[in-house]
Parts: structure tokens; sequence; C-alpha cells
């Protein structure tokens, strides 16, 4: 879907964001399991900052930071046993 199509720009906020985040591939990539790591580890610092305000903060943030730790782990286990599809499209046969 081009960015600048009419229907790229019906899409709700929440949808456009699930594209950007690329959560609906089917694929594994290796680039997706690195931005969820990123944003998992920036939302992480950002609510254990907010903990010194607010208790649940500091409870998500530390959910986040688990979060991303458990993607690192994904992505080192990813790079051993070569689960990624990166670079390969998918056969239309």
């Amino acid at each position: 879907m081009d960015r600048d199509s009419g229907n790229w720009h019906r899409l709700p906020f929440w949808l456009k964001c699930w594209f950007f985040i690329n959560f609906l591939s089917i694929r594994t990539t290796r680039s997706v399991a690195t931005r969820i790591r990123a944003i998992s580890h920036a939302s992480g610092f950002v609510l254990c900052a907010l903990g010194f305000v607010s208790e649940p903060a500091l409870a998500g943030g530390l959910i986040m930071l688990a979060n991303a730790y458990l993607f690192s782990l994904l992505t080192w286990q990813g790079d051993k046993y070569g689960i990624w599809y990166d670079g390969q499209e998918p056969r239309t046969t």
C-alpha cells in the first residue's frame, strides 16, 4: 500500500502504527525483531523513569525491559539457527 494513496489516509491511526511496526508480517525478519527490541527498551526506560512518580509506571517499565531482553534472546537464537527470512521473497506458484 502506497502511503500517498487514499486507502492509507483512511486507515485508523492505530492500524498505521501496526503497519509501521510491521506486526502484520507473517514472515519473521531480523529487522522486525530488532525494531521491537528497540521500542521495548525505549519505552521501558521511559516508564522506569516515570516510576519515580508512579508505581504502576515502574511495573510497566520493568515488563517492557523484560520484553526487550526476551527479544534479544530471540534475535540471538534466530541468528544461531538461521530462522530469518531477510531478503527472501515469498514464492507465488
